[in-house]
């Protein structure tokens, strides 16, 4: 692996952390504390690139690869807003697409997610589901040039908003099927956004498909193969880019513990002088390093073509972990204080045991894993 940046990776580096700094950071409380993102953040994302990293330029991306995604990602991770989220679910649609789509479903797609027109979702969740395809209820019934959708899908994130889905569903074989269904079209209905503990302002939805009609073009990869598309999509997407955001916060935890210990004083002297701070900040800091690493290196082998599925599973795995002990650290550091609002720390902390869980918990990590080394 190259550890040298490219001339294109620090731009994209660059303008990502600029753009967190300005536009993200002075209301990420605000964010998380009214539980909305301004409904102008989707199109200032689009307009300096952050949508459509690693979709190809005929479409209207930057073509700049998995990596320079993921340093995008981490950058404005750092500002732990829930931003981060559409960032993700965009860049990993377009990813997706261009992956698995017809060359139709590319051009009618790709360019509206990258324009911030649209916003893209995944729904494989159910309510009486986890990651068993044997126990999906949602199906799929063929209907002249359509197939009529019919299930409740739990966890959906920005399931409410309109754009593209990627929906699994039981097809008339009995095999999963990948389906990109436009949301907010007839028959499609959400929940209200569910309260979570952390990240305010992700759109967390259940969505009810009642006889949605999907076009028989928008069936997505080969019949029956919905479950290797989303092995493929949580793989090189999902998991990396959670990774990412969790390394991203992570460095802002660190950061933020510096800045308190070297403000802080106990009987006249700054708590950063005392070994015990120390050494917390020196443990958070090779964590995050190890973890930083661990998931660029995952980018570059995505970029090389290498199907990542037992790397991006132990990556989640690791830098999940990570997230959590330097939250906890942080908080240790800050001390009561790192409990009030009234510090970045407290919005930290409830952030990271999100991202520890989203994507498939530590327990579905340890399972993929073992399972590819004893094949």
């Amino acid at each position: 692996m190259d550890f040298n940046l490219t001339g294109q990776q620090k731009t994209i580096q660059r303008v990502a952390k600029e753009f967190r700094e300005k536009e993200i950071e002075p209301i990420a409380a605000k964010i998380d504390r009214e539980n909305k993102i301004p409904d102008d953040m989707v199109k200032k994302m689009a307009r300096v690139g952050l949508l459509g990293v690693n979709a190809p330029k005929k479409y209207g991306g930057s073509q700049a690869g998995n990596l320079s995604f993921l340093l995008a990602q981490e950058e404005i991770g750092y500002a732990c807003s829930s931003c981060f989220i559409i960032v993700h679910g965009n860049n990993s649609l377009c990813n997706a697409i261009e992956h698995f789509g017809t060359d139709e479903q590319k051009e009618k797609y790709i360019r509206p997610l990258c324009r911030g027109e649209a916003i893209g979702s995944t729904a494989f969740t159910e309510p009486a589901t986890g990651s068993d395809p044997k126990a999906i209820t949602t199906i799929a019934v063929p209907d002249g040039d359509y197939y009529i959708l019919n299930g409740t899908k739990r966890f959906i994130t920005s399931g409410n908003h309109s754009g593209p889905g990627i929906f699994y569903a039981k097809d008339e074989t009995g095999g999963v099927s990948a389906f990109i269904v436009d949301k907010n079209t007839e028959g499609y209905s959400t929940s209200a956004p569910w309260g979570l503990m952390g990240l305010g302002g992700d759109d967390v939805v259940d969505v009810y498909l009642k006889d949605v009609r999907v076009p028989k073009s928008n069936l997505f990869g080969p019949k029956s193969d919905g479950m290797g598309i989303l092995y493929w999509v949580t793989g090189i997407g999902s998991r990396l880019s959670n990774a990412i955001a969790t390394v991203g916060m992570a460095q802002a935890a660190l950061d933020e513990s510096i800045k308190y210990a070297k403000e802080r004083t106990v009987k006249g002297k700054h708590i950063a002088s005392t070994q015990s701070i120390q050494f917390l900040l020196a443990e958070m800091a090779a964590k995050i390093e190890a973890a930083r690493w661990m998931t660029y290196r995952c980018g570059f082998l995505a970029d090389q073509g290498v199907f990542i599925r037992k790397e991006a599973s132990m990556d989640k795995l690791f830098v999940g972990h990570v997230g959590v002990e330097v939250a906890d650290m942080a908080l240790q550091v800050h001390g009561a204080y790192g409990f009030t609002k009234d510090f970045k720390i407290e919005r930290i902390y409830r952030a990271m045991k999100y991202l520890e869980i989203v994507e498939g918990t530590s327990e579905v990590q340890r399972s993929i894993i073992a399972k590819i080394l004893i094949s």
